[in-house]
C-alpha cells in the first residue's frame, strides 16, 4: 500500500479524485461574482512611516515638520495625524534687560497642526485647521491657516493672534518674517501689556487700524486707516501714525482725534471731572461741559508725560464751547492746554480770538493774550422806536477789543485789562479793565464812553429843534462805570462828566434809571455843575472831541451860562433839568434843554 501512495500512478488517481470533489461541492452552493478595480493614479498613497523635513533657506534652517503618516499627491505631501515641528529665526536686537514682546527665544519656537501639506513644486509649507505656534515663555500663535513662502516670510491668510509677554497682535490676516521681529496684519489690533498683566488691564495699550506693521527691533508700530490707539483710559483716533514704543510716544496725522474712555471711578483723581470725547459728543445730563474733543492734523502724545502736541486745524471742543488755532498742547494731568498761532473761541451768542491762548479745562477759564476781540452776538431784534442804554447793547453786536482777557466760561465771566476798547453800533467805549458777567458791565480806570452818531442820552425827545441839537457825538468820562444788566441801570463813578453838544455837567457820581429815562448826577464835595453855551457862542464839534474830561468840561464852561447845586436830575422822557441846591442854597430850577441859561 506503501508503494501505491508513493508511485505517480496513485498521487495522479488522488489528484483526480479530489478534483471531482470539489467540483462536486461547488456546483451544489451559489457563488457572487466579486470586481477589484486598480486604483486611480491621482489617488494619494498613505503610508505609515515617520516622516521628518527641514526647510532651508540661504543656508540656515527655517522650519521643520515631523509626522508619522504621510499621504502622498503628485508634487504634494499630505500630513494628517500628529504633524508638528519647528520654526527658526535669529534672536532680534533688543536694549538690554528687556524681554521680546512675543517670543522670549526666537532661535526656536514649535509649531502643532491638524493638517500640514508640503508642496515640493512651489517650495511651500501649509498648515490649516488648530495652527499653534509657541515659546517655552508661553508666547503664542493661534491661527486656522498658516504658510511658509520661499520668500522667508510666514504669511496667515486667516484671522490669528499672536500673544506675548507684552504685547497682543491680532488681524484678519498678516505676515511675519521668521524671527517674528517684523509683523504686519490686516484689520488689526496690537495690543502692548504692562509687565504682569493681563491682556484686560486697563493700563495697557491697545492700537487697532485696518492695517498695522510692527518693528519688533526698534518697538515701532505703524497703523494705517480708522487708526485707534487706545491706552491708561485715554483713547486717540486717526487715519494714520506711529506708536513709538520705547519713547512711549504716538505720532498721528490726518485727522486726529482724542477720547478718555475710562471709567469715571477708575479716573485719576485729577481728572476726576474731565472726560475726553469723541468729536461732536454727547453732552452728558450731569456734566454737559465737561467732554472734551481734541481734534488736529498731526498729533503727538507722550504716554510718559501725557502731552499731546497737534498742529494743523488744532480743536479742541468742551460742551458748547469750541477752541480753534493752528498749533498748541494739551497737558492731560493738569487738564490745561497752550495754544498759539492764532486763537478763536467760539459759543452760542459770542465769539472770542487772539493770538495766543492758555485754558485750564477742569474749571473752563480761559488765559487770552495779544490783540484780544471779544464779540457778543445781538441777543434780540432792536425796537421799532429805539431803547435804553442797556437795551442798545444788547440788541446790536458789541465787540470789545483789549491786549488781555480772563474768560471763565462756566460763570460766563470776561475780565479785560490793558487798552479796553467797546465798540457798538453808535457808540465806543475806553478803559483800563473791563468785566462782563451775566449781572453787569463794569468799565476802570479813565473811562470813556462817547456816542458816535444817533440819539442816546435824549433819544425819547418829541421836540424836532431840541433832537437835532442832541443829535450830536456824546461823551461821558467816570473813573468807574456800571451797567446793571437785569436792571438795564448805568452807574458812573468818580470825576464824571457828560459833554454833548454845546452842554456839559460834572459831578462825582451819575445814576441813569432805565425805566424812567432818568439821569441823575450828584456830588460829594464840590457841587454838581452844569454849563450850556445855548447858541450863542457854539464851539466847533471836532474842537472838544480828543480832549480828555476835564480840559472838555472847562473849554465847555469858558463864556457859558452855569448852574450848580446838589443834584442835578435829566428827565429824558419829560425834556427837563432839576437842580437841587444844598441848605444854604434851596429851590428848584426846570428848564428845557434847548434853551439858553
Amino acid at each position: 500500500m506503501r508503494r501505491f501512495f508513493n508511485s505517480n500512478l496513485g498521487v495522479a488517481l488522488l489528484g483526480s479524485s479530489l478534483l471531482a470533489a470539489l467540483v462536486g461541492w461547488a456546483l451544489s452552493i451559489d457563488i457572487e461574482e466579486v470586481k477589484v478595480e486598480s486604483p486611480p493614479p491621482d489617488q494619494p498613497l498613505s503610508v505609515s512611516r515617520r516622516v521628518d523635513i527641514v526647510g532651508r533657506r540661504g543656508g540656515y534652517r527655517r522650519w521643520r515638520l515631523i509626522a508619522e503618516q504621510v499621504e502622498l499627491a503628485t508634487g504634494q505631501q499630505v500630513f494628517e495625524q500628529g504633524a508638528h515641528g519647528y520654526f527658526y529665526g535669529e534672536s532680534a536686537d533688543q536694549l538690554e534687560g528687556v524681554p521680546d514682546p512675543f517670543f522670549a527665544s526666537s532661535e526656536q519656537m514649535t509649531w502643532q497642526a491638524k493638517r500640514a501639506r508640503y508642496d515640493a513644486s512651489a517650495d511651500a509649507l501649509y498648515l490649516d485647521e488648530g495652527v499653534e505656534v509657541r515659546s517655552e515663555d508661553g508666547s503664542l500663535l493661534l491661527t486656522r491657516a498658516l504658510r511658509i513662502t520661499p520668500e522667508e516670510r510666514i504669511e496667515v491668510p486667516e484671522a490669528f493672534t499672536l500673544k506675548g509677554q507684552e504685547m497682543i497682535l491680532e488681524g484678519r490676516s498678516g505676515s511675519f518674517n521668521f524671527q517674528f521681529a517684523l509683523l504686519s496684519a490686516q484689520q488689526g489690533k496690537l495690543t502692548v501689556l504692562p509687565l504682569d498683566s493681563a491682556a484686560a488691564d486697563p493700563a495697557s495699550t491697545t492700537i487697532t487700524a485696518d492695517q498695522i506693521t510692527y518693528d519688533r527691533t526698534q518697538q515701532v508700530a505703524e497703523g494705517k486707516g480708522n487708526l485707534r490707539i487706545r491706552e491708561g483710559g485715554l483713547e486717540i483716533r486717526a487715519p494714520q501714525g506711529t506708536y513709538l514704543r520705547r519713547q512711549a510716544q504716538s505720532i498721528l496725522s490726518g485727522g486726529v482725534v482724542l477720547q478718555e474712555v475710562a471709567d469715571p471711578g477708575s479716573r485719576d483723581p485729577l481728572l476726576a471731572d474731565l472726560r475726553l470725547a469723541q468729536a461732536g459728543p454727547q453732552a452728558t445730563s450731569n456734566q454737559p461741559d465737561q467732554e472734551v474733543t481734541i481734534i488736529a492734523d498731526r498729533l503727538t502724545y507722550d504716554r510718559n508725560t501725557q502731552v499731546a502736541r497737534g498742529e494743523g486745524n488744532l480743536e479742541i471742543r468742551q460742551g458748547e464751547t469750541v477752541i480753534q488755532s493752528a498749533q498748541g498742547t494739551y497737558r492731560r494731568r493738569e487738564s490745561q492746554s497752550l495754544l498759539t498761532g492764532g486763537v478763536t473761541l467760539r459759543e452760542p451768542g459770542r465769539v472770542l480770538t487772539s493770538a495766543r491762548l492758555e485754558g485750564n479745562h477742569r474749571d473752563k477759564i480761559f488765559f487770552f493774550e495779544e490783540n484780544v476781540l471779544y464779540r457778543q452776538m445781538a441777543a434780540s431784534t432792536p425796537a421799532a422806536g429805539g431803547g435804553s442804554l442797556t437795551e442798545e447793547l444788547r440788541q446790536a453786536e458789541t465787540e470789545v477789543r483789549a491786549a488781555r482777557l480772563v474768560y471763565n466760561s462756566r460763570t460766563g465771566t470776561s475780565e479785560f485789562s490793558e487798552a479796553v476798547e467797546f465798540i457798538q453800533r453808535g457808540r465806543k467805549a475806553k478803559a483800563n479793565q473791563a468785566t462782563i458777567t451775566p449781572e453787569k458791565v463794569e468799565l476802570r480806570g479813565e473811562v470813556v464812553i462817547e456816542q458816535i452818531e444817533g440819539d442816546w442820552l435824549a433819544r425819547r425827545l418829541q421836540n424836532p429843534q431840541t433832537q437835532a441839537d442832541v443829535d450830536q457825538p456824546t461823551v461821558i468820562y467816570a473813573d468807574r462805570v456800571e451797567i446793571d444788566q437785569a436792571s438795564s441801570d448805568a452807574r458812573f463813578f468818580g470825576n464824571v462828566v457828560i459833554v454833548q453838544a454845546n452842554r456839559a455837567i460834572e459831578g462825582d457820581r451819575a445814576d441813569y434809571s432805565d425805566q424812567g429815562q432818568i439821569f441823575r448826577i450828584t456830588a460829594d464835595q464840590a457841587p454838581v455843575l452844569l454849563c450850556d453855551r445855548g447858541e450863542i457862542n457854539p464851539i466847533p464839534r471836532e474842537s472838544g472831541a480828543p480832549l480828555p474830561g476835564r480840559d472838555a468840561l472847562d473849554q465847555m464852561c469858558r463864556g457859558a451860562n452855569r448852574l450848580s447845586g446838589r443834584l442835578v436830575t435829566l428827565n429824558l422822557e419829560q425834556d427837563e433839568y432839576t437842580v437841587e441846591g444844598d441848605e444854604q442854597q434851596q429851590g428848584m430850577f426846570q428848564f428845557r434843554i434847548t434853551d439858553a441859561l
